[in-house]
């Protein structure tokens, strides 16, 4: 997908106070006022907050509520951190493919490609990943992300 965004920045403001314009369901900054803090976040040393599943996981979110200056760029980060065993349970992003980054463990992933004709002839694309190792998902794609290990295992993931 291309974005071509209707202007050069569209930085995120919660109300209309200080906006000239509404796009992306956020009004924008006027570009004029925009600062390098639109453009920065702090915070992905640490793990997130973990998840309500009990599935052995914790997610750092990078979008435009911490960054401000993603607003209409089409992309966004996340640090995930899973425990021993811990399973990110199968789950699509229908807008976005993802792209992984393991920075520590070893964590196997995999997405499904489906035959709609025939669903036993769907196709499993999977790998297991080490440190340094990375690895895309195709948009709306379903797919997994386990740690196999029996330490913590971390990895970055762009949308």
């Amino acid at each position: 997908m291309i974005l071509y965004p209707l202007q050069d920045l569209c930085v995120a403001v919660q109300d209309s106070n200080d906006s000239a314009v509404f796009v992306n369901g956020r009004f924008c900054k006027d570009p004029k006022l925009a600062n390098a803090d639109d453009f920065y976040a702090s915070g992905f040393n640490v793990s997130g907050m973990p998840t309500p599943t009990n599935l052995g996981f914790s997610v750092n979110a990078l979008n435009v509520n911490r960054m401000p200056g993603l607003n209409t760029l089409g992309i966004s980060m996340a640090r995930a951190d899973l425990e021993p065993f811990g399973l990110i349970s199968p789950h699509i992003h229908p807008r976005a493919t993802e792209l992984i980054l393991v920075l520590e463990g070893t964590i196997y992933v995999g997405f499904v490609v489906p035959d709609t004709r025939n669903p036993f002839k769907s196709r499993l694309f999977d790998k297991i990943l080490h440190p340094g190792d990375a690895f895309v998902i195709p948009q709306s794609m379903v797919h997994i992300q386990y740690n196999m290990g029996t330490t913590n295992a971390t990895h970055l993931s762009s949308f």
